[in-house]
């Protein structure tokens, strides 16, 4: 026999001894179900308790949740569009929707579908069929008027509240799945942009869900990104955020840009519905609400940003010039009464940049500047222990550095937001 026919003989004898260890430990199955009324229906929840074997962690509890929707003790029946791709071929959740004209749910996987009564017998209606990715629900007007909070469709995997319905509620029209919206007092559904088509190059929502929601009620606004990957260097825009507004009704969309240093963003996360209000309004039009950017006098001073992570201290200032150094080494020297006693290392490296490390009694703090990424912080030194001292310090120097920079100070030293794709590419501007 070859080595090779050895090492196949043996593997397939491990998998076959793997395939009865599962067997045998999965005899422990059991159910749980739980029988909940809705109107003219009975929602079913089938907790099935066992052991599974993981490759990680080896045997592992599992606990897997199915919905059955019953009417006249008869199970409701769901096209086989509900699951295609899943491997898990039920109803992962069901919703309750109060805000409909008679009892009516929403049940489905990675397809999501209306079920209520029509002539006294129930109807399966598709809001929307899709298998290459999660079903997702977001209210576009349940915060005054504005989206609410964006929630993915997963399939449930404990048996909390096994016998409560979740309600979906506090607003009258529903994003399913970012390309279809439901007017749940009507239950009329309005499908856009099937193809997930982009707009102006500019790829959305990215990322996932609604930001804001005309006061027409015919535009959605989704944050978009700049598909680069088909754009040479030099038609590569200086910002590679925008905002992407799609009518619903017309089935078509326009993209609103911005300069990212203008608007001081930062991080795509900080693309809120406060930042949104701030930076941009809606004008009428004889076709509708267009957004359009505000007209500001002045862009807002620059800001930076203090966190804690894993019990470590950061106060980080970006996009900033190499001037922003010896400004802040002064700045801190001001506060702390620090002088060149203090500093006891100085040193540069291609990766982390320069790195000065003072000393403060059995305290240590690092001062990074790293000009090629515009940043500069001010941190607890990277071997020092944890003490709470060092959070202390850190974040008395960030709010004095704020309260300067708030009454216009050291702005000067703050350059510009440069995008991610041109610094891969080495397209960008050269650094002053």
């Amino acid at each position: 026999m070859t080595k090779i026919m050895k090492i196949a003989c043996i593997v397939a004898v491990v998998a076959l001894i793997t395939v009865c260890f599962v067997s045998s430990c999965s005899g422990g199955v059991n159910h749980i179900e739980k029988d909940i009324a809705y109107g003219p229906f009975t929602i079913r929840a089938t907790a099935t308790k066992s052991k599974q074997f993981n490759i990680n962690y080896g045997m592992v509890n599992q606990t897997d949740v199915a919905y059955t929707i019953l009417y006249n003790g008869k199970p409701v029946v769901f096209p086989d569009a509900l699951q295609r791709n899943t491997g898990l071929p039920y109803l992962w959740r069901v919703y309750a929707l109060p805000g409909a004209p008679d009892p009516t749910l929403i049940a489905g996987s990675q397809s999501l579908y209306l079920i209520y009564l029509k002539n006294g017998a129930p109807v399966v209606e598709s809001i929307l069929e899709q298998h290459h990715d999660f079903a997702s629900l977001q209210f576009l007007d349940s915060e005054n008027g504005q989206p609410g909070p964006y929630q993915e469709v997963f399939a449930r995997s404990n048996t909390d509240d096994l016998d409560k319905l979740d309600s979906l509620t506090n607003g009258r029209f529903l994003l399913v799945s970012g390309h279809a919206v439901l007017d749940v007092q009507t239950r009329s559904i309005r499908r856009f942009n099937s193809n997930n088509n982009d707009v102006e190059n500019y790829s959305f929502p990215s990322p996932r869900g609604a930001l804001a929601f005309s006061p027409d009620r015919k535009s959605i606004v989704f944050r978009g990104a700049f598909q680069s990957w088909n754009t040479a260097d030099e038609d590569l825009p200086d910002s590679e955020h925008a905002l992407v507004v799609y009518d619903i009704e017309q089935d078509s969309g326009y993209a609103v840009k911005f300069d990212d240093t203008e608007l001081r963003l930062i991080n795509v996360n900080d693309m809120d519905f406060a930042w949104f209000e701030k930076f941009f309004e809606w004008e009428k039009s004889a076709q509708g609400d267009r957004l359009r950017l505000r007209k500001l006098e002045k862009a807002p001073y620059w800001t930076g940003r203090f966190k804690v992570e894993y019990a470590s201290p950061y106060y980080t200032l970006y996009p900033v010039k190499a001037s922003m150094l010896p400004a802040f080494l002064a700045f801190l020297e001001q506060q702390t009464g620090w002088t060149k006693a203090n500093l006891v290392e100085d040193k540069f490296h291609e990766y982390t940049g320069r790195i000065l490390t003072f000393a403060d009694g059995e305290l240590k703090f690092d001062v990074t500047m790293k000009e090629d990424a515009q940043i500069l912080q001010f941190s607890k030194h990277i071997y020092a222990d944890a003490n709470p001292e060092y959070t202390a310090l850190v974040k008395k120097i960030a709010d004095a550095f704020e309260a300067a920079l708030a009454s216009g100070k050291y702005q000067e030293h703050f350059g510009r937001i440069e995008s991610e794709t041109k610094q891969i590419r080495g397209a960008g501007s050269p650094k002053e």
